[in-house]
């Protein structure tokens, strides 16, 4: 279907690199999927459950390991301070990284109380070195994107999430319960940097390692606006995208946790993961575009992502719960009511978030910002109706979907005013130029 497409658009680069990059997306998906019927007979729903908490709370520290310098490789203008936004991305991710395991080792214990899952508390120390791998491989994976190499980049997806699911389909065998989940999960990440850093061309490593201190420290106060804006915006986004799994599990136990881990396995991650393929071609795409051209490449790009979320996802979130109930068993069949109940949310985030990358080229972080905000708010005011109210959690569940898409909404329509505003700009300077 993707190769259809691409010959009946020819012209629109955008979705040539994107049907290549999340080609691997889906792929590599798709591996993941066809793995999960097996294991939801190897592991229970309690063993998901600790699996879901662990790989959220890994998720939002990758957002904060590298303080998003990574951004910066893909929108700097020269090649060499790309390169030195990879080195610096690298370093920061070291300190962050080493941050997290003395954190672990003084509060990990207390941390698993307080989710009501003392059995995560052994495993806690891998959070530090997997933050590490994590911001490492965003670090490279920028630069390959910002050199066109998209199917190294879906190769690499493809890598990594075999490697994921043949581990845990392997370990869940051996009857390893949720540690391996946990250790099938490290192991993708690993296989990725490893791949990146093999990859690598050997001119492009030495461009990094010479980059000198004096630059790195320049770059860095230049793109400064990263880790004041960006770092916290993307931290509540990934919060308000992964904590209620954790939520989940500290209100109503591990095995609701774990139903909702396997929605979120099924299409969550998928359309997470497509979503931030398209975020990394459209940044790289849109430096070219200027004024009306932009908002018409804004335009196009929009329509794309939600006639693909439409197709992609309206026969599973019809049918969801009886087919979670013959392919993975009776037990799994509330995943696929959880899946019906997020819809909203899945789709305006996959169509919306690409898009609002725009908001970083145009200095404007600030707005992302106020969109967190308010995502953060829907995010606290659900979950703390669920505490305070005792809420089902199917409930809770709804009010949460419906809440959280009015961020993306307030996103889009941002998104649309600022091109106005600077596509109007644009074509008054185009005029006076003309004029003179």
């Amino acid at each position: 279907m993707l190769h259809r497409l691409r010959r009946q658009m020819p012209e629109f680069s955008f979705f040539r690199k994107l049907s290549v990059l999340a080609g691997g997306s889906i792929v590599g998906q798709a591996l993941v999927v066809i793995s999960s019927p097996l294991l939801t007979r190897f592991f229970s729903p309690e063993e998901f459950g600790v699996f879901a908490v662990f790989s959220a709370i890994i998720g939002i520290l990758g957002i904060l390991i590298g303080l998003r310098f990574e951004l910066a490789i893909a929108s700097s203008r020269e090649r060499a301070d790309a390169a030195a936004m990879v080195l610096a991305t690298a370093g920061t991710s070291a300190v962050m990284a080493s941050l997290v395991m003395v954190a672990t080792w003084l509060f990990g214990k207390q941390l698993a109380a307080a989710l009501n899952l003392p059995m995560l508390a052994p495993w806690l120390w891998l959070l530090g070195p997997a933050a590490l791998i994590w911001g490492i491989g965003s670090a490279l994976s920028y630069w390959s994107i910002r050199h066109g190499r998209y199917r190294s980049n879906a190769a690499n997806r493809i890598l990594q999430y075999g490697t994921q699911a043949g581990s845990q389909v392997s370990l869940g065998f051996l009857q390893t319960g949720a540690p391996g989940l946990v250790a099938g999960y490290l192991l993708g990440y690993v296989a990725r940097v490893v791949h990146y850093v093999w990859q690598l061309p050997r001119a492009d490593r030495a461009l990094v390692v010479q980059s000198d201190w004096r630059t790195l420290v320049r770059l860095m106060r230049e793109n400064w606006r990263y880790p004041v804006y960006v770092v916290p915006s993307a931290f509540l986004q990934t919060v308000c995208q992964l904590g209620p799994a954790i939520l989940i599990a500290a209100l109503y136990g591990p095995a609701i946790a774990g139903l909702y881990a396997l929605s979120q396995r099924i299409i969550g991650l998928p359309m997470r993961m497509l979503s931030e393929a398209a975020s990394k071609v459209f940044l790289g795409e849109a430096r070219e575009f200027h004024g009306l051209s932009l908002r018409q490449y804004f335009r196009r790009t929009t329509a794309l992502f939600a006639a693909l979320a439409l197709l992609g996802s309206l026969p599973l979130l019809l049918f969801a719960p009886g087919l979670f109930e013959i392919v993975f068993g009776s037990v799994w069949r509330e995943s696929g009511i959880l899946i019906q109940l997020l819809a909203p949310l899945y789709l305006v985030r996959f169509i919306v978030q690409p898009t609002s990358q725009l908001l970083y080229m145009v200095g404007r972080q600030d707005i992302y910002f106020v969109s967190s905000m308010i995502n953060a708010a829907a995010f606290i005011f659900s979950f703390g109706c669920a505490y305070f109210f005792e809420l089902d959690v199917k409930v809770t569940v709804l009010l949460f979907s419906v809440t959280s898409s009015l961020s993306f909404v307030f996103n889009f329509v941002s998104v649309w005013l600022v091109l106005r505003g600077g596509g109007e700009l644009e074509s008054l300077k185009d005029q006076q130029r003309l004029a003179d």
